[in-house]
Formats: structure tokens, C-alpha cells, sequence
């Protein structure tokens, strides 16, 4: 099962401050909160049947009219915001098979069908409407004590930031290769292959332009290998710290290109993630995640946070998306504060500082608060982004909850096209199939107030706004 249910809930607060009841909680937060989580059928004494999956949809309308087809981009890059106004559609679907003390074969598959999203520290972003396979792997048990290895294709995801749309700095995704685990900790080989794009020069050594004046990319074969450890460590009164690393080597291989086209040559790079998420079990009606982290990319230090003519390219050795930081710190903490019986109240907070690879054009507001425009001399290559999300959250009869999003998101210094300082109240009525504060199985309904500091909003007809109204209706369920 993937939650603690109602029942747990009230035994917990009655024996909360016993250390044994500690560490019962701790073990049912990572056990049954874990985004690989399965549940079980038995087939025989011997064979199981292991599934799980998890479906998030919404149905959408905005603008003066709150009409469907007047819905603008709500998505905001290198910002978290508010999960409950800006939900990803996706369906994730698990199924596998166990020999007991054994082995077993695990899979899975993930359909996104509304919003495109990339991984940090992976050269690669997915589009929406394809199906993509996550898990191919078959884990061989070495003993009766936990000890195993695994072959394939592998996914490690980790709790997300809840309140916000940001997933996991350290979520592994699709790593094929071989690892150990044993039940406090892992380590993981992989080697996969990707693309890269470079510029190219002509036979004269002048730099090839598109139509547009703008460099021509050429693809290359780009081979990414990764070393993933994380592991597990319970401290005192049930607090459990999980270490992680994550260092990955990128070498290009050059794909055969047009007669007069000499491609620009792709160094070898590497990125690494490094820190830990410190989770706290319930004690005194408190508990909570708390994550830290100090990410670096490859970046190039020629690149311009600018759309390109190729969709999903990547710069020479930059491998990732040019408005992406190339190296950040991060801090981020999820807490539930449950007051009573009658509810509790949500919090998170996200603060990074990002640095860009080169220095960018610092902007402000122009004069009639339609766009961003930079002033031609200020440049910078860091900002601070801060994030807020407060959820007071009140039980209702038979299972219904009323909840209050309060969301604000604050940045140092504009250095991308769309950053914006806004803030987002969202009213949400949900449905709770599994009795949590912060629950996984609900259906919802909520209304978006949002308020930006310049007209980042455009609509489908030009027109644009700092104020927005938005209505949601949809699902999440975790089975």
C-alpha cells in the first residue's frame, strides 16, 4: 500500500512519543510512501504478481470567460509553482513478477498527455502524447538478508517537493546498466545513449547560419555514463538521512553530416549531483522532508537562453537547455502539522541559488508591463528564487477536505524572458479516498487567483494579462 491510512494515523498520535512508535512511523513513511512502491497478488506459495501505478488528470479553463480555448501557457521554467494550479496529466503504470527469495521482473510505463518536461543532469526531455518505458529490469536476490543485483533499464524517484510542481533534484531516470542494493543502501552503473548538437563550419571555415541568421545544430551521438549511490541511515527518535550522489561522463561521437560540413568538436564533460533528504517522523503532530542539494551541469558558455530552430536542442558540450542554471544550490522542506482531528495545515519552501554558464542580460519591466527588456550594459550570472506554499487543510464529513493553496514566488534578478514574482490563492475541495493530510488519492476541484508583476500571460488571441483566473477539476490516485 502506498499510504498510511486514517487508522495508523490516530495510533500514531496516541504512542507518538515513544521511541519504538517513532520508528514504526519512520518505517511506514519510507515504506509506503516511495514513488516505486508496489502492491501484491499472490499467484501461488511461490509466484507473486506485483503492480501499481499512478493517474493525475485535469480538466482546465481560463481567462475573463474561463474558457477552454482561452487557456494560456501556465508553465514557468526555473520556478517552482503552485501544484494544485499547475498539475502535470500523466498515468504511470507498473507491473511486475516475483519468485519468492529469488528474483523478480520489474516494469513500467509513464504517459504524459498535457505538458512537456526535462530531467536536470540528463541530456533528454520527453514530450507529451508518448509513451515512455521507465523500468525493463530483472532483480536477482543474493541472500535472505536484502542483498540483491539488478540488470536493465532502472528509474529511482524519490518524494516529490509537495505543494509545488517540482519534482526531485536527485529522480534517476531510465539508467541501463547493472547495481547492488541492500537494504540501506545502493549503487548503480549505467551507460546510455543519447544526442548532442554542435555548430559546424564550411569548407572556408565560416560558421554555418540557418534561415534566420542563427547557428545551424547538427546532430551527434552522445553516450552518457552514470554512477548512482544513495543510501539509508535511521538516527535517533526515527529520523532516517538518505545520502545521495549522482556523477554522470558524457562523450559525443560525431553522426555522418553533409560534404563541406565539419561539425565543431564536442568535448568530454561531466555533471554531478550531490546532497541528502533528511525525513522526519511524526512526533507531536509534526513531520516532514527536508532536502539539500548542490547540482552542476555542462553548460556552454555561449549559449543564450533563446529558443533554437531545433526543438529539444542542446548546445555542444552545454547538454542541457540554454535557460537552464548550470550550477545550482538548493534547499527545500515539505512539513504536515496536523493541529486535531479536524485538519492540519501544509507547508513548503524551496530556495535556490542559480549560476548561469555566462553572463546574461539583467532585465526589467518595460513601461507599458508587457515584456521584459534589458537596459544593454547590466549583465549577471546569478539569481536566488524563492519559493512559498501554505496549505491550511480542514477534514469535512465523509471523507471530503477543504483546502486554501497560498503560493508566492519571488526572484532576485530577471535574467530569463519569463521570470516572474507572483503569487497564487487557490481554493481546493477535494475528495480523499485514503484519509491523509497530504494525500494521494483524491478527486479535486479548485479555482486560481494569480497575480504577476508584469503580463507574462498571453492568450491565444495576443491579448495579455497580470491577473489570472484559472478553474481545475480533475484526479490523482495512487494505486
Amino acid at each position: 500500500m502506498f499510504f498510511i491510512n486514517h487508522y495508523y494515523l490516530k495510533r500514531i498520535f496516541k504512542l507518538r512519543k515513544t521511541f519504538k512508535n517513532a520508528i514504526f512511523a519512520a518505517f511506514l513513511a519510507t515504506q509506503f510512501s516511495s514513488a516505486s512502491a508496489e502492491e501484491s497478488f499472490e499467484l501461488s506459495e511461490r509466484w507473486r504478481l506485483l503492480y501499481g501505478g499512478v493517474l493525475k488528470g485535469n480538466f482546465r479553463t481560463a481567462g475573463e470567460n474561463l474558457q477552454i480555448n482561452h487557456i494560456p501557457n501556465q508553465n514557468l521554467d526555473n520556478q517552482a509553482s503552485s501544484s494544485a494550479a499547475f498539475n502535470t496529466d500523466d498515468i504511470s503504470l507498473r507491473l511486475g513478477l516475483d519468485l519468492k527469495n529469488t528474483l523478480s521482473l520489474h516494469t513500467r510505463v509513464d504517459y504524459n498527455w498535457q505538458k512537456k518536461f526535462h530531467y536536470d543532469l540528463y541530456p533528454k526531455s520527453y514530450s507529451e502524447r508518448e509513451f515512455q518505458l521507465r523500468d525493463f529490469y530483472l532483480n536477482i536476490s543474493l541472500d535472505n538478508n536484502g542483498n540483491s543485483i539488478w540488470f536493465g533499464k532502472r528509474t529511482f524517484e524519490f518524494d516529490n517537493i509537495y505543494l509545488f510542481q517540482e519534482s526531485n533534484p536527485f529522480n534517476q531516470i531510465e539508467l541501463q546498466g547493472m547495481g547492488f542494493e541492500t537494504k540501506v543502501f545502493q549503487v548503480s552503473f549505467s551507460v546510455n545513449k543519447e544526442s548532442v548538437y554542435t555548430t559546424a563550419k564550411d569548407k572556408n571555415g565560416n560558421q554555418i547560419n540557418d534561415s534566420n541568421g542563427k547557428a545551424s545544430l547538427y546532430q551527434n551521438d552522445d553516450w552518457v555514463g552514470t554512477a548512482f549511490l544513495s543510501g539509508k541511515f535511521l538516527l535517533s527518535e526515527g529520523k532516517i538521512f538518505q545520502p545521495i550522489v549522482s556523477l554522470r561522463a558524457y562523450q559525443s561521437f560525431p553522426k555522418s553530416s553533409s560534404e563541406g560540413v565539419n561539425k565543431d568538436k564536442v568535448t568530454i564533460s561531466s555533471s554531478l549531483i550531490v546532497g541528502g533528504i533528511f525525513s522526519r517522523p511524526l512526533s507531536d503532530g509534526l513531520k516532514g522532508t527536508t532536502t539539500v542539494w548542490l547540482a552542476s551541469l555542462p553548460a556552454d558558455k555561449d549559449a543564450q537562453p533563446e529558443s533554437t530552430t531545433i526543438k529539444s536542442a542542446y548546445y555542444g558540450e552545454g547538454r542541457i537547455p540554454p535557460n537552464y542554471p548550470q550550477n545550482t544550490i538548493g534547499f527545500a522542506d515539505s512539513s504536515e502539522y496536523f493541529i486535531n482531528k479536524y485538519g492540519g495545515i501544509l507547508t513548503g519552501i524551496i530556495l535556490l541559488n542559480n549560476t548561469y554558464a555566462s553572463e546574461l542580460p539583467l532585465l526589467h519591466i518595460s513601461d507599458n508591463g508587457k515584456y521584459l527588456e534589458s537596459d544593454g550594459k547590466s549583465t549577471s550570472r546569478t539569481t536566488n528564487r524563492i519559493s512559498l506554499g501554505l496549505q491550511p487543510v480542514l477534514y469535512l464529513p465523509n471523507s471530503f477536505q477543504l483546502g486554501l493553496d497560498l503560493n508566492y514566488n519571488y526572484v532576485t534578478k530577471k535574467l530569463l524572458l519569463n521570470d516572474a514574482n507572483s503569487y497564487v490563492i487557490t481554493p481546493i475541495l477535494k475528495y480523499s479516498f485514503d484519509g491523509e493530510l497530504k494525500t494521494n488519492k483524491y478527486i479535486f476541484m479548485s479555482a486560481s487567483y494569480g497575480v504577476y508583476d508584469w503580463k507574462i500571460k498571453t492568450f491565444s488571441d495576443g491579448s495579455q494579462t497580470d491577473t489570472l483566473l484559472t478553474t481545475q477539476a480533475g484526479i490523482q490516485f495512487v494505486f
